[in-house]
């Protein structure tokens, strides 16, 4: 058995930042800073499933091929609203956003092994159809 220890990586990202928490296991982390009136593209991750909990502010999650569970149904898709505490669980291949009510804080666990997995499929600042982003 061996403990090893290593560093976060940070990230600015049009909409807030990320800071990285790498892993040499089967699963990775990422603290998610979302700005107020802000959102993340529109993408899904190809292998990884992941986990979002939300430690501060008022988020809300877009998910347009959910038609079974969501806060809020509507024909483009589900949506679902996460406050402190709230956890969503997202399969991978599932395409989902992200908008801020208000600045928040998102902790986000994927589990699987892969550093392009990332598809984004529609994006505010020019990024869709780019790997590896957010």
């Amino acid at each position: 058995m061996s403990i090893w220890k290593t560093k976060s990586m940070h990230e600015k990202k049009p909409w807030g930042t990320v800071e990285n928490l790498p892993s040499a296991f089967s699963a990775q982390g990422k603290i998610i800073n979302l700005r107020a009136d802000q959102r993340t593209s529109l993408k899904y991750y190809v292998t990884l499933n992941q986990v979002l909990y939300c430690l501060s502010g008022k988020v809300l999650v877009y998910a347009p091929n959910e038609k079974e569970f969501g806060d809020i149904t509507k024909e483009d898709g589900n949506y679902f609203t996460l406050e402190p505490g709230d956890i969503i669980n997202i399969e991978a291949r599932n395409p989902y956003r992200l908008y801020a009510y208000e600045n928040s804080v998102l902790v986000e666990v994927l589990v699987g092994h892969t550093n392009q997995d990332v598809i984004m499929l529609e994006d505010d600042y020019g990024r869709a159809n780019k790997t590896n982003g957010d």
